[in-house]
C-alpha cells in the first residue's frame, strides 16, 4: 500500500481531491478511490480528514464496502468498540467480498471468541470458488491471525498455501517466527523483504521489535531510525526507539521519543510511557500526574490499563503514600482479564517494598485461597519475594514446590537459580540454570541478563557458568 500512495496515479486523484476541496467544487470519485485516499490521511494521522472522507463516500454510496470496513476497523482499533463496528458491518451489501469475511471475523476475533472466528473463515473458505480469491485468502487471514496473536491458527493457514515467494506469505512466516521466539530466523526473513521494499516501514518495526527481544539495542534502534526517516510521524517507530533508548539508560532522550509517540499514537498510553521515564530519573510528583490522567484517557477495557496502573501504584509507593498505592490497586480486581490472585500478589509486593510484612502475608494468603493453581500463585510469589531479595523465603517456597506437584514445571527456574547464587549455594545455582535455560531461555534473559556476554545466547548461559 505505501508503494501504491507513492505513484503517480494515486498522486493525480488526490491532488485533483484536494484541489477540488480547497476551491468548494465537488469533483467525481468512487467510493474505492474515497476509501483510499481515507486510509493515506489515516497513515498520516489525519484521522478528523479520514473520517470526513469516508463519511462523504457513505453519503454518497451507502452500503459501499470500502469506506463502511474502514469505519468499521477504526471503532475497532482505535475506539475499541465491536458494537460501532458491528454496526457498520450490517450496512454491507456485498456479504461475499472478502473483506466482508475479513471484517466479520475480525470482530468475533476481537471480542475474544477465536475458534468462532476461525469456524466462521473454514466456512467461507469452503465455499470460495474462484482459485485467485482462495490463494489470497489463506495469505490474508494468515495476516489476520498474527494481528491478534492467534499463531496456531495464523501457521494453520499459511500451510494451505502454495505460493512461498508471495510477500505476504514471508510476513506472515516472519511474524510467526519472531511471537515463537524464533528471532534470527524472523530477522532474516524480514531482512530479505526490505531487500525488495526498502521503503515499508513496518518491515522495519517489525525487524525492530525482534532485535529488541533479543536484546540487540542499538541494531533495534538504528531499525526505528530508518522507520522514522521514511515516516516522521510512525507512532510505532517512535515508540521502538524510545523503547530502545530507555533500556540503554538513556532516559532524557527515550523521553523526547516518547513525547512525539504522544502526539501522534495512543494519547494515553503515549502519557504512561512518559511517566516511566519521569520515575527512572525519580520525577515522581510529574510522574503521579501524568499516570492519572492516562488511566482517565484509557478505555475500561483497554489491555493497557492494568499495567498502567501498576506503574502509578509503584510511583504512589516511591513518594511513600503507601496507603494510597494500596487504594489504587483495589481499582484491579474489576479490569477485565485480571485475577483476583495476581492483584493480591501486587498487594503484597507494594507492602513488602514499604517493610509491612505482615499485611503483604495476608495478600499472599489471600491469593493462594483465590487462585484455582496453588503451584502458579506460589511461583509468582517466589518472583516478587526474589524480586524484594528475601533469597531464603523464595528459594524455600520454590523448593516446596518442586518436591510436592505433579505439574510439569517450565518456569520460574531463572529466579530460583539467582536465589541459589545469593545464598551462595553454587551446585543449586548451575542446577537451575541449566534447567531454566532448557526451559525458558527468556527469564534467563530477564533475570542474568547484564551477566550474559553479547554473543552468548541465553539459552547457552549456563555453558558458560558450567565451563561446558
Amino acid at each position: 500500500m505505501d508503494e501504491f500512495f507513492n505513484s503517480k496515479e494515486f498522486k493525480e486523484k488526490l491532488s485533483k481531491y484536494e484541489e477540488a476541496k480547497q476551491k468548494g467544487f465537488s469533483v467525481f470519485l468512487d467510493s474505492d478511490d474515497l476509501a483510499t485516499i481515507a486510509e493515506y490521511y489515516h497513515i498520516q494521522h489525519r484521522d478528523d480528514e479520514a473520517q470526513k472522507v469516508c463519511d462523504e463516500a457513505i453519503s454518497i454510496f451507502p452500503h459501499s464496502l470500502r469506506p463502511l470496513v474502514f469505519k468499521a476497523r477504526v471503532e475497532l482499533i482505535l475506539h475499541k468498540d465491536p458494537n460501532k463496528a458491528e454496526m457498520y458491518l450490517e450496512q454491507i451489501e456485498d456479504t461475499n467480498d472478502l473483506d466482508y469475511y475479513y471484517l466479520y471475523a475480525e470482530i468475533l476475533l476481537f471480542r475474544g471468541k477465536n475458534k468462532e472466528a476461525e469456524e466462521y473463515l473454514e466456512d467461507a473458505y469452503d465455499h470460495l470458488e474462484d482459485e485467485d480469491d482462495r490463494a489470497d485468502f489463506v495469505l490474508d487471514v494468515s495476516l489476520l491471525m498474527c494481528d491478534y496473536y492467534q499463531m496456531n491458527y495464523a501457521q494453520h493457514w499459511l500451510s494451505l498455501s502454495n505460493e512461498p515467494d508471495q510477500v505476504d506469505y514471508q510476513e506472515a512466516k516472519g511474524r510467526i517466527a519472531l511471537y515463537n521466539g524464533h528471532y534470527e530466523e524472523s530477522e532474516k526473513i524480514f531482512n530479505q523483504l526490505l531487500d525488495k521494499d526498502p521503503y515499508s516501514s513496518p518491515y522495519w518495526n517489525t525487524l525492530a521489535t525482534s532485535q529488541f527481544l533479543r536484546n540487540d539495542i542499538h541494531d533495534s534502534i538504528e531499525s526505528s531510525e530508518y522507520s522514522i526517516a521514511i515516516n516522521p510521524n510512525d507512532d510505532e517507530a517512535l515508540l521502538n526507539k524510545a523503547n530502545g533508548l530507555f533500556t540503554l539508560g538513556k532516559y532524557e532522550e527515550a523521553l523526547s521519543y516518547y513525547e512525539r509517540y504522544t502526539a501522534v499514537g495512543n494519547h494515553g498510553l503515549g502519557l504512561a510511557f512518559q511517566a516511566v521515564a519521569h520515575m527512572a530519573m525519580k520525577q515522581y510528583p510529574l510522574a503521579r500526574r501524568q499516570l492519572e490522567q492516562a488511566i482517565d484517557e484509557l478505555s475500561a477495557v483497554d489491555d493497557n490499563l492494568y499495567e498502567v496502573t501498576r506503574q502509578l501504584c509503584l510511583c504512589l509507593n516511591s513518594m511513600r503514600l503507601s496507603d494510597e498505592a494500596q487504594l489504587r490497586a483495589n481499582t484491579m480486581f474489576t479490569m477485565p482479564n485480571v485475577e483476583c490472585w495476581q492483584v493480591y500478589v501486587f498487594k503484597a509486593y507494594l507492602y513488602l517494598l514499604s517493610s509491612r510484612i505482615t499485611e503483604a502475608q495476608i495478600c499472599f494468603n489471600k491469593a493462594i485461597i483465590m487462585s484455582q493453581s496453588t503451584t502458579r500463585v506460589l511461583i509468582a510469589i517466589c518472583m516478587v519475594l526474589h524480586d524484594c531479595e528475601q533469597w531464603g523465603y523464595a528459594y524455600s517456597i520454590h523448593k516446596y514446590i518442586l518436591h510436592t506437584t505433579d505439574e510439569d514445571i517450565q518456569s520460574g527456574f531463572a529466579y530460583l537459580a539467582d536465589d541459589c547464587l545469593h545464598l551462595n549455594d553454587m551446585d543449586g545455582y548451575r542446577k537451575y540454570l541449566k534447567l531454566a535455560c532448557n526451559f525458558d531461555p527468556d527469564e534467563v534473559e530477564n533475570v542474568f541478563g547484564e551477566k550474559i556476554p553479547e554473543n552468548v545466547r541465553p539459552e547457552d548461559y549456563w555453558k558458560i557458568v558450567c565451563n561446558e
